[in-house]
């Protein structure tokens, strides 16, 4: 069974990379294709001692559109034809199967920006016992990126992530399983993101919370450095920053 307080232990840093096998991340930094700018990001990685990655197929910026599941394993297939052992590796995915692939190939994490929504989903991680780490949905919203009013954003992203984490327990998910993120950037306004970000040590620490602000617009209304962006996540309590490997 994985469990998110013995595996942070393992990390050098409380930071994990982002490696995108795509050709239309909304960032530009897609390696979709080219060992060379794998190999990159892997020596950046290597460089600045972060031994976590979490790798994504399939972009998830405003507008995005569904792969076919072949797509997307493909795509899976030329990272792990040219992956790096010397890392743990979490999925980024939307799609069972390409989880499952993953899972079978040495990745210990879920993390699903759907937030655990589908059947399926719930049912691999209770049958491989793997991490997983639940992003924030708004339970009114229709997909992960329409944009939802909150009234105080920081309160009810709680009591979303409460539900979400609690119906997962009851279906069968352990709690050490679980990890939480508030979702920067995912079905919110700028300044509900900005207002969340500068509240982050409100949020519930009942579970390991991983917050990703890097290339968001709403940084943009933050007057910090990337340094003092990290900081005053670990800082408030966070206990992973995903960034991009140039942060």
């Amino acid at each position: 069974m994985f469990d998110w307080k013995n595996f942070l232990k393992l990390l050098e840093k409380k930071t994990f990379g982002i490696i995108n096998v795509t050709d239309d991340s909304f960032s530009g930094d897609g390696i979709l294709g080219s060992k060379k700018h794998l190999k990159e990001r892997f020596n950046f990685a290597l460089e600045n001692n972060i031994n976590f990655l979490d790798v994504g197929c399939m972009s998830t910026k405003p507008d995005f559109k569904m792969l076919n599941t072949n797509e997307e394993l493909d795509r899976l297939n030329f990272f792990l034809d040219n992956m790096s052992d010397k890392f743990y590796y979490s999925i980024d995915t939307l799609n069972s199967l390409v989880a499952e692939r993953a899972l079978e190939s040495g990745f210990l994490i879920i993390n699903d920006v759907s937030g655990f929504s589908e059947s399926k989903m719930i049912e691999l991680a209770i049958q491989r016992e793997c991490g997983i780490i639940v992003m924030h949905r708004n339970p009114a919203s229709m997909n992960i990126q329409e944009k939802m009013d909150y009234v105080d954003v920081v309160d009810e992203v709680n009591t979303h992530l409460i539900n979400q984490t609690e119906n997962l327990i009851k279906k069968g998910i352990h709690k050490s399983q679980i990890a939480v993120d508030p979702g920067l950037g995912f079905g919110k306004k700028m300044d509900d993101s900005k207002e969340l970000f500068l509240n982050l040590n409100s949020l519930i620490k009942t579970y390991p919370v991983v917050v990703g602000y890097s290339r968001k617009k709403f940084t943009d209304q933050i007057k910090m450095t990337s340094s003092e962006m990290k900081d005053h996540c670990l800082h408030s309590g966070v206990d992973l920053v995903r960034l991009h490997l140039d942060n």
